[in-house]
């Protein structure tokens, strides 16, 4: 079937969309904190939060093919890490975004062990029993010196010395106040700054020759092993890596909230089964579809969060969500992730490249353009 239009990847064509697309993004960027109320930056944030979390997910089991539901103990190492050193050592949360990093990236590895010999089902379970257990470690009397126990820790966040510090750039403040109501905007640069960090790491891998051992074991590990693909050091590091990156939303949980306790949703094993869905949802094995999942699901729980009175329920939806006394954003989001499974196995991201396809091919660059070694030019036709 011929399509309208035809556009070569590495083009002008494809340069202008794209530089197109990053401005669009760099203007709402910029603009979320300078002009939306402090609401929108605190869901903002709250987005970008999960962003993170699922992002690194993402690269676990969308691109190696192996299953985790316990990325919330990655999430709680992070922002445990930054409330034990801010709170009891006087740390700047700066400071210990490394430290989470590396624990959790130790951590990960040693988890990844099982999945050296089990895999499917069987490692989902070895991962749900990591989220199952962090929170009744953290709250283990024995622990409550070093995490304060069921009550967790507080005065976790930044602590300034002066009295409305602001930082300008070229009389410009795009941060806030750094004191009292207007620390938002500060906030929400540091849950971007985050999510770039994620992705462009995510993107290097991906993009690189270790990605394309990741893509091997998932699609086939016996066929990545014979390719001479060392199945052991690649999980190892999928899962190191994974993790850690999963602890840095986490530390921004900690900064953001100023305490950390067990029972917080995505400490425990709803916020990893919320990290899941996400990605599902946004497209699992593909770069833009945690950030979209994200995005999606924060819309429609902030959206329905007043739905819990059934006269704020628009009035041609209240038929079917005027029964309910709490708000319905989670059920409607698994109805839509129901949904999806039907019409878009791939996600949201899956379903846009089949739409767009039937109206743009796209040409691939040819070879020796790229970055995988190829031929410069293509053999002459006998």
């Amino acid at each position: 079937m011929s399509v309208p239009f035809t556009l070569r990847s590495g083009g002008p064509g494809s340069w202008a969309l794209r530089l197109a697309a990053g401005a669009v993004l760099v203007y709402l960027m910029f603009w979320i904190p300078t002009q939306a109320s402090n609401g929108v930056i605190d869901t903002c944030i709250t987005a970008l939060t999960l962003m993170a979390a699922a992002m690194a997910l993402n690269l676990l089991l969308g691109y190696t093919g192996q299953i985790s539901i316990g990325h919330s103990a990655f999430f709680g190492i992070g922002a445990y890490t930054t409330g034990i050193l801010v709170s009891k050592y006087g740390w700047s949360p700066f400071q210990t975004l490394a430290v989470a990093f590396v624990v959790a990236f130790v951590v990960g590895a040693l988890v990844s062990l099982p999945a050296l010999r089990i895999k499917g089902v069987y490692l989902a379970l070895v991962t749900l029993s990591l989220g199952l257990v962090f929170p009744q470690l953290i709250k283990a009397p024995k622990m409550e010196w070093l995490t304060g126990g069921a009550r967790g820790l507080d005065k976790t966040g930044f602590k300034f010395t002066k009295k409305n510090p602001t930082y300008e750039i070229f009389g410009w403040n795009p941060w806030g106040n750094l004191r009292g109501e207007n620390v938002k905007p500060f906030l929400y640069w540091i849950a971007m700054i985050i999510v770039i960090i994620v992705y462009v790491v995510c993107r290097g891998v991906v993009k690189s020759r270790a990605g394309r051992s990741l893509i091997a074991i998932r699609d086939n590990e016996t066929a990545a092993a014979v390719m001479g693909v060392n199945l052991a050091v690649t999980k190892g590091l999928a899962f190191g890596l994974s993790a850690a990156l999963c602890s840095l939303p986490g530390c921004l949980s900690a900064i953001r909230t100023g305490n950390v306790t067990p029972d917080s949703t995505n400490l425990t094993v709803l916020g990893a089964i919320t990290f899941l869905i996400v990605m599902v949802v946004g497209g699992a094995g593909s770069l833009w579809g945690p950030i979209i999942g994200s995005a999606l699901y924060v819309f429609v729980t902030d959206r329905t969060g007043d739905w819990s009175d059934k006269e704020a329920i628009p009035a041609v939806l209240r038929p079917f969500f005027g029964w309910s006394h709490t708000p319905p954003g989670s059920g409607i989001f698994a109805v839509v992730l129901i949904a999806l499974m039907f019409v878009a196995p791939f996600g949201i991201v899956g379903m846009w490249h089949r739409v767009i396809g039937r109206f743009v091919k796209v040409v691939p660059r040819p070879a020796g353009t790229g970055t995988i070694d190829a031929p410069a030019t293509a053999p002459a036709e006998a």
